[in-house]
């Protein structure tokens, strides 16, 4: 199947329509605004953390030297259509090809194209970060990234509302 038939290929164009027709609405929105902003916020947050910790590092070296072991092909696969939409309102400029075969539909020469990302984008932590991290600091980041999915959930649960009281699908049509 060429990616360009995947499921995740047809939720990124969805979510492309939906944004087209309606995201100028949606960052408009009262119920919207403050929730984006926040949630802006904690990303800002948990990328702070993670050059703080040294895991931008780390998952650097470990995509040149070893290939990365987090963001496999097919992993993009989690990614619904209100995610999607959700990283479209914050700016994000979403593939439907591959930059490094074999990896990821995200993953790009400098990391991850997306700013809200998928639970397990998040929270995994390979073995290799746990053992640098320690006990403690692996603890630490999780809490902070825990924030962060907090206010992930609560955005897109929010764009779901507001879709719905617009009466707009967030399904993909069959052809």
């Amino acid at each position: 199947m060429k990616m360009s038939d995947s499921p995740v290929v047809e939720r990124i164009r969805r979510a492309k329509e939906i944004y087209r027709e309606h995201g100028a609405a949606l960052l408009e929105a009262p119920s919207i605004a403050p929730v984006l902003d926040r949630y802006r916020d904690l990303i800002g947050q948990t990328q702070s953390a993670m050059h703080r910790f040294g895991v931008v590092s780390g998952c650097t070296r470990c995509a040149q030297e070893d290939h990365g072991s987090c963001c496999f092909e097919g992993i993009e696969d989690g990614y619904g259509i209100s995610l999607l939409l959700v990283n479209l309102l914050m700016g994000c400029d979403i593939p439907e090809e591959k930059e490094i075969p074999g990896s990821c539909l995200f993953v790009g020469g400098e990391g991850c194209k997306l700013r809200a990302r998928f639970y397990f984008c998040l929270h995994y932590l390979c073995p290799r970060l746990r053992e640098a991290l320690g006990g403690d600091g692996s603890k630490k980041l999780l809490q902070i990234l825990g924030k962060e999915l907090q206010g992930g959930w609560e955005i897109e649960m929010e764009v779901l509302r507001w879709l719905r009281t617009q009466e707009v699908s967030v399904h993909v049509q069959p052809s």
